[in-house]
């Protein structure tokens, strides 16, 4: 519990237990931040993705009446559920490493003791004198459910304790459903508001709540803060390579990687099955296949790479931070529809890189893979957009009700 006159900042995100390295790395950018800023913070263990026990007889239940509702629905989703399942088997010694290497990633991060559920969390109020919800897609209702948004919306929290978000995102533009509208509310009662993509601003503003987008918490960390997870004896590749990592499965990306890999005479180290289960387009691609890896060897690999070629956005956040040249693709899930692009293209915009986006094999062929983005430029508009979501920070917590 923090002394009187101290302020301890509890922080909500999308960390524990949450495989996912773009997760991890902005929840550790976070809080090392507030370390830098001499305010003492932790993550907030919250089981965001906690199993509700159902019995046997409530399954069946369930299952009955969901075959009722949609049949066709149903039957893919069970379908799709026993494909995951049997796509997981195929890899699940790399993935039981690979979430032993996230969870000592985890356990760096300062964080508290106690794990929480919507059935514990206003115990943490002994503990905290504010709370930050962010960054990630905390506030996205096709991950969430309602009563672990009302966590993240802070309702728990009265208002005479410090409110706010950090680069919240909600993830999307539409498709919201009515509860989440409805528990919008919750958002008013925050003490300061801000969102990382200009969609949820543009989203928050027309329901009367005031916001401003501020950086992912990844950009508020200089190079020389990463660098300290750069170790090139690590590289399993000793030659010159292009760092592939690719959330979708897309197959013309692997493609469009390969044809730029050859044209400039490089390896293609590929990090596997990103998606944390076996990806037939991965199988055969790639000189190194790494299946095993950290959120460290996450920042090595792009730190040492000649060329980065991905559809995530914090492996282009990282190429940025790193000045590496990098080039975007469109992401697709799993039914082939673009996923999750939007902020990519708002980060590259921010920037004027907006050339870097491959959209075919086609649009790559027409490119000059030799051009070099101007980092001069890129470099001084980040440490303007750093020093402002700093300055959102300091403010807001010092601005904090007594």
């Amino acid at each position: 519990m923090c002394k009187e006159n101290e302020t301890m900042i509890g922080i909500i995100t999308l960390y524990y237990k949450n495989y996912n390295i773009g997760g991890l790395l902005q929840a550790y950018a976070l809080q090392k931040i507030l370390s830098n800023l001499n305010i003492e913070s932790e993550q907030v263990r919250v089981w965001h993705y906690k199993r509700e026990y159902i019995t046997f007889q409530n399954k069946v239940s369930r299952k009955i009446g969901h075959i009722i509702k949609n049949p066709i629905k149903e039957a893919k989703v069970t379908i799709n559920n026993s494909n995951l399942k049997k796509r997981r088997k195929l890899i699940q010694d790399e993935l039981l490493i690979r979430e032993n290497l996230m969870e000592q990633f985890m356990d760096r991060i300062p964080h508290s003791n106690e794990v929480y559920d919507i059935y514990n969390i206003s115990e943490s109020l002994q503990l905290y004198n504010g709370y930050i919800v962010g960054s990630d897609q905390i506030w996205n209702d096709d991950y969430i459910t309602q009563d672990y948004m009302k966590i993240n919306m802070l309702s728990f929290v009265p208002n005479t304790i410090l409110k706010m978000s950090y680069a919240a995102s909600i993830g999307k533009h539409n498709n919201f459903k009515d509860w989440f509208i409805n528990d919008l509310d919750y958002l008013k009662k925050f003490d300061a508001i801000s969102v990382r993509e200009k969609t949820a601003n543009a989203f928050l503003k027309k329901r009367k709540i005031e916001s401003i987008v501020t950086l992912d918490p990844t950009l508020l960390l200089e190079k020389d803060e990463w660098n300290k997870f750069v170790n090139k004896e690590k590289l399993e590749c000793k030659s010159q390579y292009v760092f592939t990592y690719f959330l979708g499965k897309d197959k013309e990306n692997r493609i469009i990687a390969e044809k730029i890999a050859q044209r400039k005479n490089l390896s293609i180290v590929n990090f596997a099955h990103a998606i944390n289960y076996f990806r037939d387009e991965d199988k055969y691609y790639g000189d190194y296949k790494i299946v095993e890896y950290s959120p460290d060897d996450f920042i090595n690999y792009i730190a040492n790479a000649k060329i980065v070629i991905t559809d995530s956005f914090h492996a282009a956040v990282f190429s940025i931070i790193f000045n590496k040249e990098f080039w975007i693709v469109p992401r697709l899930d799993d039914s082939g529809i673009s996923s999750m692009n939007s902020r990519l293209n708002d980060l590259l915009e921010a920037y004027g890189i907006q050339e870097r986006y491959i959209n075919t094999r086609e649009d790559a062929e027409n490119k000059n893979l030799y051009k070099k983005i101007n980092y001069d430029d890129v470099n001084k508009h980040l440490n303007e957009q750093r020093k402002d979501s700093i300055e959102f920070i300091v403010n807001s917590i010092h601005k904090q009700k007594n």
